[in-house]
């Protein structure tokens, strides 16, 4: 089955697939309409990267649905210089998103290979990322993109987030927001996200966060644990400060290193109030538990 959409005013492709192949499923083309792309994705499963490329248009998506199962549903609007673009990946079948145990129960030993997507951007366009995954596997790296909001979501799926590739983001981030139900999510060389808050909300899941690399500017860190685990991999020699709000059932660790200059708040020896470029972390735990450590710790 193939079809092909063309929309002249937005420079949209709609491309669908032959299936069992990776082909060009949806394309959007350069144009001077808009200097923004909102991304909303939804996806109850599969297996996606997202990568940028240097050139190439603003948005390409790659992909292999099995369309017995997978119902694609896109469609973008252009207003106030900003093209949002909506892809949802429901299956016929499906639970909510935020089904997370459901998920883990009922599909955990399903094949993903029939649905595979890979996400191509370019570094003209700023981004709005808002994220949403149900199972599977997920893996973003941003180098060299312009993103301005981060928001991921996943039910039982895992999700990495990095910049691996070396380059930092190309512009300052509001806001880079995490929210795991029962999945996984790391995040490697997260200074390089330029952002001003990060906000990570842990339930029965695991995240990782990595700032071993430092931070380019002030960052604050909000994170809350139900009953699953953060792990937080500290800088050695940038200053950081750590809050904490704990219950008698949690459990967090933090190096031997650190002074706790007040109640619960724990500052390494680079830090001062003056200094610049801060990382600061206020963690709220309830039954699971927060390790902070370094990247060379053996425990």
């Amino acid at each position: 089955m193939l079809k092909l959409v063309l929309t002249a005013g937005l420079g949209i492709v709609v491309l669908f697939c032959v299936e069992g192949q990776i082909k060009k499923f949806y394309s959007l083309s350069e144009v001077s309409t808009f200097d923004t792309v909102d991304f909303n994705l939804e996806a109850t499963s599969g297996i996606c990267f997202i990568r940028h490329v240097d050139g190439g248009n603003p948005l390409s998506i790659f992909g292999n649905p099995n369309l017995d199962r997978i119902n694609p549903s896109f469609d973008a609007i252009t207003a106030d210089r900003k093209c949002g673009v909506n892809l949802r990946l429901d299956e016929f079948r499906q639970s909510g998103l935020g089904d997370g145990l459901a998920f883990a129960v009922l599909k955990e030993n399903e094949e993903s290979e029939e649905n595979f997507w890979k996400f191509l951007l370019n570094n003209s366009k700023v981004y709005n990322l808002d994220l949403h995954f149900g199972i599977g596997n997920t893996d973003i790296d941003l180098s060299g993109t312009r993103t301005c909001k981060m928001k991921v979501r996943t039910g039982s799926a895992d999700v990495q987030v990095s910049y691996e590739r070396g380059e930092a983001n190309l512009t300052e981030m509001d806001t880079f927001l995490v929210k795991i139900d029962v999945g996984t999510f790391e995040g490697k060389m997260l200074g390089k996200a330029r952002a001003d808050q990060m906000i990570t909300e842990v339930g029965f899941g695991k995240a990782r966060l990595d700032f071993a690399e430092g931070i380019l500017k002030n960052c604050v860190v909000d994170a809350s644990v139900g009953a699953g685990k953060l792990t937080v991999i500290l800088p050695k020699d940038s200053p950081v400060i750590i809050k904490v709000k704990e219950s008698p059932l949690c459990s967090v660790r933090l190096p031997k290193d650190y002074d706790e200059i007040e109640n619960n708040i724990h500052v390494n020896k680079a830090y001062s109030v003056n200094s610049p470029e801060i990382l600061t972390l206020n963690v709220d735990v309830a039954l699971g538990s927060i390790d902070f450590v370094y990247s060379d710790d053996k425990k």
